[in-house]
């Protein structure tokens, strides 16, 4: 055990807390952490599922997999307004404008215990690369308890694969986990797998091509390249084969 692994240990095993599961690699692989090394049991799961914006498939998965580690009674899912309503509402989420976290991931994230586990890593992104085991989370106003924060993408793929936990199987098709398909901060891979999908592809193309939507998209500067970036996909997509 290493001094992480402690420094983790001393927090969930004293106190009440709420493992956060978005049904990613990630978020899995902590899930499993928790299973295999906290004595305490004084802990549930949480589940956001985004309306209309998170695939049946992820939301299955986690029900699945709860189930078949014998946890099913500590699932909470909790369902989000409608995303796409909210969209058409107030435009899309941007940099500047990140209603998406304030008035749905956040608000939900209320809900929990005062103590939160995540998977978040330093391996992530720049932003996280100072991340430590233990972190506060300044907008959910909950301390993070983050485990796996050293570990590698490798050590994710792993550690699932000793636990014989399957890959969530929106992975091979939308090139993400599903749980949240139209994100504005998405990369290349996750715009041009999402928007070939029969499914998501012409049901965000309309939203995008909504005139509410469009409207509030050049009140925004910034929604203006995100809409575009998508939309453009969307017009190539038939190309992806020879793309790559």
């Amino acid at each position: 055990m290493n001094e992480t692994d402690e420094k983790a240990l001393k927090i969930l095993n004293n106190n009440r807390f709420t493992v956060l599961w978005s049904g990613g690699k990630d978020s899995t692989a902590v899930l499993l952490w928790v299973l295999n090394n906290v004595s305490n049991r004084d802990w549930d799961v949480f589940y956001i599922e985004f309306t209309e914006n998170t695939d049946q498939e992820c939301t299955d998965y986690v029900i699945r997999t709860a189930e078949s580690l014998g946890i099913s009674e500590k699932l909470r899912i909790v369902k989000t307004e409608d995303f796409f309503e909210l969209c058409r509402k107030w435009g899309i989420p941007t940099p500047y404008r990140r209603w998406c976290l304030y008035n749905l991931k956040i608000k939900a994230f209320k809900q929990t215990h005062e103590i939160n586990v995540t998977g978040m890593k330093k391996s992530d992104s720049r932003r996280r690369a100072s991340l430590d085991v233990i972190s506060y989370g300044k907008l959910s106003k909950r301390t993070c308890v983050n485990p796996i924060v050293e570990w590698s993408k490798d050590k994710v793929f792993n550690y699932l694969n000793e636990n014989g936990i399957k890959l969530n199987p929106c992975y091979d098709r939308l090139g993400h986990s599903g749980n949240c398909c139209f994100c504005p901060f998405a990369n290349k891979k996750h715009i041009i797998k999402t928007m070939s999908d029969p499914y998501w592809g012409p049901k965000i193309a309309d939203l995008l091509k909504h005139p509410k939507v469009k409207e509030k998209s050049e009140k925004w500067l910034i929604a203006r390249p995100i809409l575009a970036r998508w939309l453009r996909w969307n017009d190539q997509k038939s190309l992806e084969g020879f793309i790559w």
